[in-house]
């Protein structure tokens, strides 16, 4: 296996609350100790609820974001210590999609000067050569070359979304961090996104992030899944495993909520409702994160957090398979 992204015990904090009246500074915990490997190749699924710290994580590994603590490393290389043309390569080499294809975009600029920005500001090719590469680059998202003479306004959400990825591909990067990529369009335009996403990775050897919380859309273009709950990583496998036998308790409930088409096994499967409000990154729960809403919780989970370690064929941050705290109990 070859990791083009190594996460070792990642943690992002955000000073919040500091005003008058919110009784002093105080941290948020957006992502804590995060630990993954992200394979030169691959497609990595990163799921969970709202608020659960993915977003956060994606922007991190671009850079847009400095872990608080932990090791964050682009091919073998430490990424907080990169300075002058190793920054920039890195830059160039890492890109990202964003969620709102409305607000992504610049509208006072047209789309060709939105595609070629990136060539521009690190001095690639000269001006006749970035026009050619943006009329390539808007015929490889499925876009006529007279966009590039027309404003954001003028398209439609995946019509832009499109725009947004042809911004990320100008520098030909080998890492795409796709944040939410396809939430804001319509679900007929979700297929044509995630099939362009998906095309693109096996034609140019793209190593794509894809955090979503779309379920259906990440069995069918994820070959990993990491799941997040309340900044943690709680769960990593193979998509068919984690989709087949998932380990860990709130992986289970996630699932459980997808409908499937099959009205007899929809009516014949268990349906886990999870129960309480997600707790505040601020003030998280002591021990395992998930044992305020978990229908397993026992002792060891109010007070001992628990770790990432081997449960069939992924990884699970639960207790129920750590053997020796069991034996304990």
């Amino acid at each position: 296996m070859d990791p083009i992204f190594e996460v070792d015990d990642v943690s992002v904090e955000f000073n919040v609350g500091a005003g008058a009246f919110a009784g002093g500074a105080q941290k948020l915990l957006a992502v804590d100790r995060a630990t993954l490997r992200i394979e030169r190749g691959e497609c990595l699924a990163v799921v969970g609820e709202s608020g659960c710290g993915k977003t956060t994580l994606g922007r991190t590994l671009i850079g847009l974001y400095k872990p608080s603590r932990g090791r964050l490393e682009f091919d073998g290389k430490d990424v907080s210590a990169l300075r002058g043309e190793e920054l920039r390569s890195f830059r160039r080499r890492v890109q990202m999609v964003f969620q709102d294809p409305h607000a992504s975009l610049n509208p006072r600029m047209k789309v060709g000067e939105i595609v070629a920005e990136p060539l521009r500001v690190h001095r690639v090719g000269t001006a006749k050569s970035r026009k050619a590469a943006v009329a390539d680059l808007l015929g490889r998202v499925g876009l006529p070359a007279d966009a590039a003479n027309r404003f954001p306004h003028a398209f439609s959400g995946g019509q832009r979304q499109r725009i947004g990825i042809a911004r990320a591909l100008a520098l030909q990067p080998d890492v795409i961090v796709a944040d939410e990529p396809v939430s804001a369009l319509d679900v007929s335009i979700q297929a044509q996104v995630v099939n362009l996403l998906k095309g693109l990775r096996a034609q140019l050897g793209l190593t794509l992030v894809f955090i979503a919380h779309d379920l259906a859309v990440v069995r069918y273009i994820a070959t990993r899944i990491a799941v997040m709950y309340l900044g943690q990583i709680v769960e990593i496998g193979r998509t068919e495993d984690v989709f087949g036998a998932p380990k860990h308790p709130y992986t289970q409930a996630l699932l459980s909520a997808v409908p499937i088409p099959d009205p007899d096994a929809e009516r014949m499967r268990r349906r886990i409702i999870l129960k309480g409000d997600l707790p505040s990154p601020i003030n998280p729960p002591s021990g395992c994160r998930f044992h305020t809403r978990c229908e397993h919780c026992f002792a060891p989970c109010l007070t001992v957090e628990p770790r990432l370690i081997p449960a069939g064929g992924q990884l699970a941050s639960c207790h129920l398979y750590d053997q020796a705290l069991e034996q304990a109990a």
